[in-house]
């Protein structure tokens, strides 16, 4: 009879933590866009690359897609893509796609992440994964035009 109750504690202490894991999937499924709409979103996205409209909010998507991708070069022109399909990636929603490219030249072999439902996001994969582990590039400030930055203890600009 005594060992029961520490039993009972046990069990619950070690199935709690499986219980709570089980239902952490699931919150996030409702921001994983079905295959059909996630590849839609990358088809508009690459084609307002073609038509020459800059990263950001795609015109005339419902719902609307945004692309972020901040590797293309600029002035680069995207001749023509196609999607090979969907590949693993950091999440639910990934596909390659081939660039053919011009200004400069190239063919390249990309990864997009599509995430969200209204709105739809499609990510540069290389732009997801920054993303997902907070480092994104900083931009460079000339310290004496940024008035929010402070010179350093004992520096000649404080006089001290």
């Amino acid at each position: 009879m005594c060992c029961r109750p520490i039993t009972l504690i046990l069990s619950t202490v070690f199935s709690l933590p499986l219980f709570w894991l089980s239902g952490c999937g699931d919150s996030d499924a409702k921001f994983v866009p079905a295959q059909e709409t996630a590849r839609a979103a990358v088809t508009a996205a690459m084609n307002a690359w073609k038509n020459g409209v800059a990263p950001g909010p795609v015109p005339d998507t419902a719902p609307l897609v945004h692309l972020t991708d901040s590797h293309r070069q600029p002035g680069q022109v995207l001749n023509e893509f196609e999607i090979l399909g969907e590949v693993p990636g950091n999440a639910d929603r990934c596909f390659a796609v081939r660039l053919k490219l011009s200004s400069p030249e190239a063919e390249e072999r990309v990864r997009c992440v599509v995430v969200g439902i209204d709105p739809l996001w499609v990510f540069r994969h290389e732009d997801y994964d920054l993303l997902m582990h907070w480092e994104h590039p900083m931009e460079k400030t000339d310290a004496a035009d940024d008035p929010a930055a402070e010179s350093p203890p004992g520096d000649a600009k404080n006089g001290d």
